[in-house]
């Protein structure tokens, strides 16, 4: 569970990977199902958010997801003016606080997204083949892919802000570098040592 002050209203937000919903769920006012609990398997991703008032809780919503899974940690979500922004599944749903209306929902990356973090006044989000800049009202700023998807088995940090730009290590460890606009600044493909091997002469001359 992950319990978020904003203005005069307290933010708690729960998910079935770390927290058993059936005990805490007590009273369900809404609930955002877009066909999820009709397939087979059922839902994968299942999260609850909850906005209190002085302690009194005012509203709930419990979202349903069946694309692929997704948890509640502290990159999965952004709140920001009076909205929350949450990842689940591979869709990304924006809420009004404290009513919890739904304002909209959109797929970016149509494998999984990993994070979603605020930039100066809109969003990035960190998908498996995409990276993305959006507005607060859900409008793509702009989108960057690479080579490969963005995920490494080096131990390189596929995604990180730093100070002015956004450093990214695909698959193949190719290094890419972008301005918050977007724009490629540096491009460094991964380099691949080739070890010179002598000839069959040169090793039996």
């Amino acid at each position: 569970m992950i319990k978020i002050d904003h203005k005069n209203f307290e933010v708690e937000l729960f998910d079935d990977l770390n927290d058993d919903l059936d005990l805490i769920i007590k009273s369900k006012n809404n609930e955002i199902d877009f066909g999820s609990k009709k397939e087979e398997p059922a839902y994968i991703s299942r999260h609850y958010i909850v906005v209190k008032e002085s302690g009194i809780e005012i509203s709930n919503i419990i979202i349903y997801e069946s694309n692929s899974a997704s948890g509640i940690y502290e990159d999965t979500y952004a709140i920001a003016d009076d909205v929350v922004i949450i990842i689940s599944g591979n869709e990304i749903y924006c809420l009004e606080i404290p009513s919890l209306i739904l304002i909209w929902h959109k797929e970016f990356d149509r494998a999984v997204n990993f994070a979603i973090y605020k930039l100066e006044e809109d969003f990035i989000i960190y998908g498996e083949i995409g990276i993305f800049r959006i507005t607060k009202d859900g409008e793509i700023v702009w989108s960057f892919w690479g080579r490969d998807i963005w995920v490494n088995l080096e131990g390189k940090n596929p995604f990180s802000i730093e100070n002015d730009k956004i450093r990214l290590f695909d698959f193949e460890s190719n290094e890419y570098v972008l301005d918050f606009n977007g724009n490629l600044i540096e491009d460094n493909p991964r380099t691949i040592q080739i070890q010179n091997k002598k000839k069959w002469w040169q090793i039996f001359g």
